[in-house]
């Protein structure tokens, strides 16, 4: 792991003077590293690991929130107290101490009060004069001003200065000699100074540089703490490893705190994306936290991993200061160490939340494509979120099986009504949204959970909604998600037409396109004229990523899809629809098993080369498909025992689920000849009649699968590509071998 290049690259690409960091996996240490300058001004200096840095805001959660978990686990303060039963002056009674510690106090972010108070109480009683910018607990606003509070309250609970409980009660016990606040004047010099301040006329070095924390004696509860590399290694190693706080409480701590904004824990933030400024590891369940003069610390309490770098960012100056490149670059190779082959994705929506859909807000009407099946990371359906941030939805519109995934493939859904909205199916009489529905729209959002095969009809109606928005003058916004398959495999041929909702354009069956690609790439091919689109990206996917590795949970896009392991088996087994066979419908694992009365499964399997079926464990199954309302009414075969196979996926990267149900196909046609039927629907499925008729006279497919590659390849060649894969990451940064 070559983490001090990355940690070089991060200096040099945010112009910091330089920086101090480590990473630790399984609850460990295993390197720690400085690089540059611990100060440019008057003389260099370099720094290194024994530099005492100003961590800022992250005293809020090092010093603050360490300390109130303490007293909250010993009984001694309890979380739903207002504020005022410790510090009881008027006003305080408004919020209680999670709203303190979850920023939701309503007080404002930030006030610049260094000229106004000398002392702590003089802080407090500015602090009560401030008015509440929304109601406590129904908007996250990150605020110095409830952390200041909370270290008074410890002080209050305790009888101690916050210092010095800090000192005895966590700082002490670590083994963390070089942590505290205020240091000792024999001991600046080891500090990395920050910015060259006009007010204090001087450049601050060794005292805390927050004007409002220096103002209140340099002790606070959002900053004014100073620490070394080394000794917040032992905090995270302490922290992950239940000798801080009991493990229960932990998890009490990174535990989402108010759905309106799930980022938000005890004091620490959550589930990081990686476009943010606050650096990030790659795991649903990470948290950290970061501080304005360049520090920053994340941990994984699923792996035991952790991350922390320090810097001075603002030194000699802020106009320098640059802590998302910083963050960014070093969390990086930190994150793909320490998860190579996963990540924490976020949806579209899940971005657009943060800012409380501010964007579609401001809208004067808003026409949504979607399903129940759309939801956030955190499991809340696309639908209910709009409401919930009162988004002026004017229409719904569903696609194929109706806004609540209610119907079974194919079947009409009528029209209705949700929470007073107009829902106009675009799946039976119509496929489109009529001029009239558009009329008084102003945007139309997509939010669709497509499965990546190019049988599944919800890109053919995204696509008939993009053409009738742009004939109409209405803008198209589609909120991506990940393809569950991933984005770098593609299989079966590029459909030469005649195309269909089920077949709906040149491309393979496979296609590895996100639902935003998707529509890019419709864009050009049909060249729609006057449409605006606009694509919002999802977060945190690389192409290379199938949904196993993604930290999301699994909704059902459709009744008959009921985990990602039957998306990806469907590339192949949706051909069975085209045939006298049952593709599993009627059971509990549609698409994860096939069969017929008539089918002699060992023989197929005996037949078959194992090589064909690599990623996948094949075995002898019978089974009986039932009538099931909503899933399969009438299934093929209905109520009939069926002798056939069962599948199993053993690895993603590995399958090939289109090739492995041709050569099924072409198996079962060499033992059993006619009693395999095809219909019609059979070659809109496949994009064509060639497979088919090669099935029926018992030609080779060599040639064709040859002829597929190259038709990927050209395809490859022209499809948008909106996210990258992990060595797209790694371009033009060091070398990072991960193990």
């Amino acid at each position: 792991m070559n983490f001090d290049a990355w940690l070089s690259e991060a200096v040099r690409r945010a112009g910091a003077p330089g920086a101090v960091a480590c990473a630790g996996k399984e609850g460990r240490t295993v390197w720690q590293g400085a690089y540059g300058l611990k100060q440019r001004v008057p003389v260099q200096q370099t720094t290194s690991l024994d530099t005492r840095y100003d961590l800022a805001s992250l005293t809020k959660v090092v010093a603050t929130t360490t300390a109130v978990m303490l007293l909250v686990e010993e009984g001694l303060l309890d979380l739903d107290q207002p504020v005022s039963r410790w510090l009881p002056l008027k006003g305080l009674d408004r919020f209680t101490l999670r709203h303190c510690i979850t920023h939701t106090t309503g007080l404002p972010a930030y006030r610049e009060l260094k000229t106004q108070v000398g002392s702590p109480v003089s802080m407090l009683e500015q602090i009560v004069r401030l008015p509440l910018e929304a109601a406590p607990g129904t908007r996250r606003e990150y605020s110095d001003f409830g952390f200041m509070l909370l270290g008074m309250v410890v002080e209050q609970a305790t009888g101690d200065r916050l210092d010095y409980f800090c000192g005895e009660r966590i700082f002490g016990p670590l083994g963390m000699q070089k942590t505290g606040f205020r240091p000792a004047p024999d001991v600046r010099q080891e500090c990395a100074p920050t910015e060259q301040d006009a007010w204090r006329g001087r450049l601050v070095q060794g005292e805390v540089h927050d004007e409002n924390a220096y103002a209140m004696g340099g002790i606070a509860g959002h900053a004014g703490l100073f620490s070394t590399v080394t000794d917040l290694a032992r905090f995270c190693e302490a922290l992950l490893g239940g000798r801080m706080v009991k493990p229960e409480t932990l998890q009490m701590m990174i535990r989402p705190q108010w759905d309106f904004y799930p980022w938000q824990g005890l004091g620490w933030w959550l589930d990081p994306p990686v476009d943010w400024a606050n650096g990030f590891l790659f795991s649903r369940n990470a948290f950290g936290h970061t501080g304005w003069t360049g520090t920053s610390i994340w941990m994984d309490p699923d792996t035991g991993g952790f991350a922390v770098l320090l810097s001075n960012t603002c030194h000699p100056s802020r106009k320098r200061r640059d802590n998302g490149t910083l963050r960014r670059t070093f969390y990086l190779g930190a994150g793909l160490y320490l998860a190579p082959e996963q990540s924490n994705v976020f949806t579209a929506a899940d971005l657009m939340q943060r800012d409380r859909f501010s964007v579609l807000r401001k809208r004067r009407g808003i026409g949504v494509l979607t399903n129940t099946a759309a939801v956030t990371a955190r499991g809340t359906p696309l639908k209910d979120l709009l409401e919930q941030f009162d988004v002026p939805v004017r229409m719904w519109f569903s696609p194929e099986h109706g806004l609540r995934r209610q119907a079974e493939a194919g079947e009409q859904v009528e029209s209705q009504r949700a929470s007073g909205v107009p829902v106009v199916s675009l799946y039976g009489s119509q496929d489109r949204p009529t001029p009239e529905q558009l009329r008084g729209l102003d945007l139309l959002v997509v939010d669709l959970p497509d499965v990546g095969a190019r049988y599944y009809t919800y890109p053919h109606t995204l696509f008939a909604c993009m053409t009738a928005c742009a004939e109409s003058g209405v803008p198209v916004m589609v909120l991506d998600r990940p393809n569950p398959l991933g984005g770098d495999v593609l299989e079966g041929p590029v459909a030469a037409g005649p195309f269909s909702p089920v077949c709906w354009g040149p491309a393979p069956v496979r296609h590895g396109m996100t639902l935003g690609e998707a529509a890019e790439w419709f864009q050009a091919w049909k060249k729609i004229k006057g449409l605006k689109l606009e694509v919002r990206r999802c977060g945190n996917w690389r192409r290379e990523l199938t949904y196993p590795q993604c930290g999301l949970a699994w909704q059902a896009p459709s009744p008959n899809l009921p985990c990602p392991e039957s998306a990806l088996a469907y590339v192949g087994a949706c051909l069975l629809e085209g045939t006298n066979l049952n593709e599993g419908r009627g059971t509990d694992n549609p698409f994860l098993q096939f069969g017929a009365p008539w089918l002699d499964a060992e023989r197929l399997l005996n037949q078959l080369d194992p090589s064909l079926y690599a990623g996948f464990a094949l075995r002898p199954v019978t089974y009986t498909p039932r009538s099931i309302p909503g899933k399969a009414v009438k299934p093929t075969y209905l109520d009939q025992s069926c002798r056939g196979v069962a599948l199993e996926v053993t690895d993603w990267q590995q399958a090939r689920p289109f090739r492995l149900f041709v050569e099924l196909l072409r198996a079962i046609r060499r033992i059993h000849g006619d009693m395999l039927a095809f219909t019609s629907h059979f070659d809109a499925l496949a994009g064509g009649a060639e497979i088919r008729q090669r099935i029926i006279t018992g030609q080779s497919m060599d040639d064709m699968y040859d002829e597929w590659e190259r038709q990927h390849a050209a395809f490859d060649a022209t499809r948008p590509k909106r996210y990258p894969r992990t060595p797209d990451l790694l371009n033009g940064m060091p070398a990072l071998p991960v193990s």
